[in-house]
């Protein structure tokens, strides 16, 4: 690969043409300076080209993941609210009907002694 060259029409150029130029002589000088064969350029544009491969998809793909995940959350809360409601309701029945059965049979046993007290002392008159 030749040495970067200044252009020879430089002086008749506008500013921001001398300018602009200046800058690329600058630039491809330090390239050559780096790597003279142009390895350098080529592995640049290499990874350069395997950036945006990769970057295009993933700017193009994260939002609808994102977007797919608080969806997938969403439901889950749902999910989640509606099946502890399912468990819930029949342990909330479960505990009425023992607490209705505990209250019977402590009646019952209650009953129970005030008939048995009763038989014991007939004489017992209040």
């Amino acid at each position: 690969m030749p040495s970067p060259l200044v252009d020879h029409e430089l002086p008749h150029l506008s500013g921001i043409e001398r300018a602009a130029e200046v800058f690329r002589f600058i630039l491809t000088t330090l390239e050559h300076g780096l790597s003279p064969s142009g390895h350098l350029r080529e592995f640049t544009k290499m990874n350069a080209r395997i950036a945006i491969a990769i970057a295009i998809p993933v700017i193009m793909v994260a939002p609808l993941v994102t977007l797919g995940l608080a969806q997938v959350k969403g439901w889950v809360a749902i999910l989640t609210s509606t099946m502890s409601s399912f468990v819930m309701f029949p342990l909330s029945v479960l505990l009425c009907i023992l607490l209705v059965c505990g209250m019977i049979y402590i009646g019952r046993a209650i009953l129970e002694m005030r008939i048995r007290s009763s038989r014991r002392d007939p004489y017992n008159n209040y």
